[in-house]
């Protein structure tokens, strides 16, 4: 993006000063300056390399896997919403994305199911299963 042109370039800059856009960088190959996102990027590596491992999937496997991470991800308690101790409902990362929780409906165990009796489906499933 900042590789073009001088007046394409001022016109960015002039874009962003405009609606007060700071620009912060952080080193190359410093990620430890990048703490909350670079923790972020770890939980989902973390769970993506125990979901699939060493097998080879499918780009949809793979857009699946990555969106349940997400929903995850999203899901981590961050604060109650009310003082009440005996109110379970916690603000999420997912209220601020959709406006209220993002948890799924609980599916069927397929942890001890032999993987040659699953579809293809159910297979994708077992490896979300078992992170």
């Amino acid at each position: 993006m900042l590789k073009v042109d001088e007046s394409d370039r001022n016109q960015i800059f002039d874009w962003c000063s405009d609606n007060e856009i700071c620009w912060k960088f952080i080193p190359p190959r410093a990620p430890h300056f990048g703490g909350l996102w670079e923790a972020a990027v770890k939980s989902a590596k973390t769970h993506l390399l125990k979901a699939i491992g060493n097998v080879n999937v499918a780009y949809e496997d793979m857009l699946t896997l990555l969106a349940q991470i997400e929903m995850c991800l999203n899901s981590r308690p961050l604060t109650p919403l009310q003082d009440d101790p005996s109110d379970i409902e916690v603000l999420t990362p997912g209220h601020f994305l959709v406006g209220s929780n993002l948890q799924a409906v609980p599916k069927v165990d397929l942890k001890e199911t032999p993987d040659n009796r699953l579809n293809y489906w159910e297979l994708a499933q077992k490896r979300f299963q078992t992170i």
